[in-house]
């Protein structure tokens, strides 16, 4: 081979050696490691959705069902659980809480001074701010039961007077009503034998009145009607709206707070957290004023509870 033609030859040797190279570094730029071919390999980690059955209760007047209505319908429009609302209605805190004990229902709306002095059967009242986290620290202690945050009002034990009343007297607190004489108070057949009713305010308050007797179901026609001065309500009643009464301030916390929550059992919330998560929903939106127009909705103007809580969570956005 003469020198012209082997100098050509090398150069064509050495042309595609290089175009050898230049193809095997674009081969590995564009071939992804072996960490990143796993990484695209491997599929999605599948979400499972936790599906199981809460059984809701309830007491049997017009806002403890419609609370209990609240938490079946958001725990079912926000979790995959089946909701049994067969048992909303079931009846007072004395059924309602072994039936919790015993696992027969799972949730239903309570109130921080019932559960101190009837569940707990406690008389003294601590610091009326600490109360609740009482309550909290002994159920899950004692019942293995959360006690959820409150859902923003209390229905605490209130005592009324007609517009008139308030105006002629000039009171607005009970310690301003207990120096008023001449005055009729209008209870039921245990009304003036209780210390958490007329006894405590005779207590702690002076009260000094005439008593008159009447059916619970009837204070307010009878306060209405004239048949006495003074009356015990609730503070989130619907019919406060309907007649206008004034309620006393207590002005000295003889009663006990009433902070409305939720109360579940602790196997519910640990194995279901989504069920808690659509309660958590719940938490402070339900201020007094809110509750009593819902109250009115169903104790005057006769909607069924289930109806309220739904219009009500639609409105918030919750369903």
């Amino acid at each position: 081979m003469n020198k012209s033609k082997l100098l050509v030859f090398m150069m064509v040797a050495v042309l595609v050696l290089g175009l050898l190279v230049m193809a095997g570094c674009e081969a590995e730029e564009a071939a992804p490691d072996e960490e990143d071919a796993v990484e695209e390999e491997t599929p999605e980690e599948e979400v499972v959705e936790e599906s199981g059955e809460v059984v809701v209760s309830s007491k049997q007047w017009a806002e403890n069902l419609t609370l209990g209505y609240m938490a079946a319908l958001v725990i079912d429009a926000n979790t995959n659980m089946t909701v049994d609302t067969s048992k909303i209605g079931m009846g007072a805190t004395e059924m309602l809480h072994p039936a919790m004990e015993e696992g027969q229902i799972d949730i239903y709306p309570e109130y921080s001074g019932t559960s101190w002095m009837v569940v707990l059967g406690e008389e003294e009242l601590p610091d009326h701010d600490e109360i609740l986290g009482l309550v909290r620290e002994a159920y899950a202690e004692e019942f293995n039961i959360t006690v959820m945050d409150p859902l923003g009002f209390e229905n605490t034990f209130a005592i009324a007077v007609t517009e008139e009343i308030a105006e002629e007297y000039g009171v607005s607190t009970l310690s301003e009503l207990g120096e008023v004489e001449g005055l009729t108070f209008i209870g039921d057949s245990t009304t003036f034998t209780r210390e958490d009713a007329y006894l405590g305010l005779e207590r702690v308050y002076g009260f000094d009145m005439d008593q008159v007797i009447v059916d619970t179901a009837l204070f307010y026609e009878a306060l209405d009607q004239g048949e006495g001065h003074v009356t015990t309500l609730f503070s989130t009643d619907g019919r406060l709206k309907e007649y206008g009464f004034v309620v006393m301030e207590d002005d000295q916390n003889f009663f006990p707070p009433y902070d409305a929550m939720y109360v579940v059992r602790s196997e519910i919330v640990e194995e279901y957290p989504s069920v808690k998560e659509a309660l958590d929903m719940l938490t402070g939106m339900i201020d007094e004023e809110t509750m009593i127009e819902l109250n009115y909705l169903v104790e005057v103007q006769q909607m069924e509870p289930e109806d309220v809580a739904r219009e009500f969570l639609e409105e918030q956005g919750l369903i």
